[in-house]
């Protein structure tokens, strides 16, 4: 395979984090799928959608909190981010959200067929785990600490089981403990993973750490929540006010604007003092999580 073209040291800083790490990420993933059949074809389609790398580069930064080299990192990164596109590929298909555009463009099943999203979503999930397993940077011990923790983010007790609700909920009344525990499966479990894996592949203790990437991955799933009420097709990328003409039930859908902004705020302003008792407020972490709960403003 291809060496990266970045640096395992790159210095990070306030101001090159994100560009740095989202090229790192890019360059990483696409060491994996370079065959020419159908099913390699439309994966790479599906990776190639530029989004944000959010979940990597939660990764990367954390790590850099505990000095750790990037090539410890980059195996796991890129095996969250095809974790990310596969379940983004499931969730777009009629049986599920039933979306035609992903990231302003067509969706894998519009631009293929239903039957090679599934497939292709299916591999993805696989590629990850096999890129994990073959990491020659991680000790047998640390895979089989992140498999063990992945396969309970995706699995029936995380992403799948809070996708599960999400459907089910659309025929009942949730209560406010109801939706957020969802979000946490749906949308919170896999950041979890994505900021908890540099703490054990640091071999640190995971529990402050915990704490703050549960109201992180809480929080985003209200922001997307919040921004499919207000925003538009051309500024997501992806259509908007869907989930209320679907009887969905989210936390703005169900208990309002002004209120899922309050608890927006309230899980910011945790997260914050967190940080801050590790002396990280000024730290590219701190940074980008603050970015990432400003995308609501």
């Amino acid at each position: 395979m291809a060496k990266s073209k970045l640096s395992p040291k790159i210095k990070l800083n306030k101001e090159n984090f994100e560009p740095l790490l989202q090229e790192r990420v890019n360059n990483e993933i696409s060491k994996y799928v370079i065959n020419t059949n159908e099913i390699d074809e439309s994966m790479r389609y599906a990776l190639s959608n530029p989004g944000k790398r959010v979940r990597p580069l939660l990764s990367y930064l954390v790590g850099d909190v505990f000095n750790l080299n990037l090539n410890k990192l980059d195996s796991t990164a890129s095996a969250i981010e095809i974790i990310h596109t596969y379940s983004l590929v499931h969730d777009d298909l009629p049986c599920m959200d039933d979306d035609n555009l992903r990231r302003g463009k067509p969706t894998l099943h519009v631009k293929y067929s239903e039957s090679t999203a599934v497939l292709a979503g299916d591999a993805m999930a696989s590629l990850a785990i096999d890129i994990i397993l073959h990491d020659l940077n991680l000790s047998s011990d640390l895979k089989v600490q992140l498999l063990q923790f992945l396969m309970k983010t995706i699995g029936p007790e995380g992403m799948i089981l809070g996708q599960i609700q999400d459907i089910s909920f659309e025929n009942t009344s949730v209560t406010e403990e109801e939706i957020l525990k969802m979000n946490e499966l749906k949308t919170g479990a896999l950041v979890e993973f994505s900021m908890l894996a540099p703490v054990i592949i640091a071999g640190e203790d995971i529990k402050q750490w915990g704490k703050i990437a549960k109201k992180v991955g809480i929080t985003f799933q209200l922001i997307d929540d919040l921004l499919d009420i207000q925003e538009t097709e051309e500024k997501v990328g992806k259509a908007t006010k869907k989930d209320k003409k679907k009887n969905k039930k989210n936390y703005p859908i169900c208990f309002g604007v002004n209120k899922t902004r309050d608890k927006i705020k309230e899980y910011q302003n945790e997260v914050e003092i967190l940080l801050s008792e590790m002396n990280l407020s000024d730290h590219p972490i701190s940074i980008y999580i603050n970015k990432l709960f400003a995308r609501q403003k």
